[in-house]
């Protein structure tokens, strides 16, 4: 692995890393959202936003749509790793078993270690850290273009 490579590799770990953290604080946000919501105006936000009412609040209008726009912006990029991994699970070669790490090490509620995710997947640990590496690079490979695609605003330099 080059030193590109390895710099790629170590974004893209910090990015997924923060994934259940940011998961986390989004839907503590929502709830936090749906309870003042629910305070001033006697509605739940999932109302509001389905019947798409206005409503008048006795709060900083400002501090409550920074907020939404926050939770925004967090859903828009949980939705964009979502994607890629999900590029990676259809990748031809080997795209599960990379997915299969990935998700396990990353995304899933319970954190399994990397010798928990050798013994599930059966794996020698030689070659499972050759998978892992791989998955990272897959991941990076995917998920520039779809950064790309869903207009997301990124300096593609903090992944170099």
């Amino acid at each position: 692995m080059d030193v590109s490579q390895k710099s790629h590799s170590k974004s893209v770990k910090a990015l997924l890393r923060l994934y259940r953290k940011v998961l986390h604080n989004v839907n503590n946000e929502i709830v936090y959202l749906d309870e003042l919501t629910y305070t001033t105006s006697r509605k739940h936000l999932s109302d509001l936003v389905n019947s798409l009412v206005e409503f008048e609040t006795n709060i900083d209008s400002r501090k409550f749509n920074d907020k939404l726009d926050s939770c925004h912006k967090s859903l828009s990029l949980l939705q964009i790793l979502d994607k890629t991994v999900v590029m990676v699970r259809d990748y031809p070669d080997n795209g599960q078993v990379y997915y299969d790490i990935l998700t396990r090490y990353y995304y899933d509620n319970f954190k399994y270690t990397h010798d928990e995710i050798i013994e599930i997947l059966e794996m020698s640990r030689s070659n499972y850290f050759r998978c892992f590496d791989k998955a990272i690079e897959c991941f990076y490979m995917h998920f520039i273009p779809v950064m790309k695609s869903n207009e997301f605003t990124f300096k593609e330099e903090y992944f170099a």
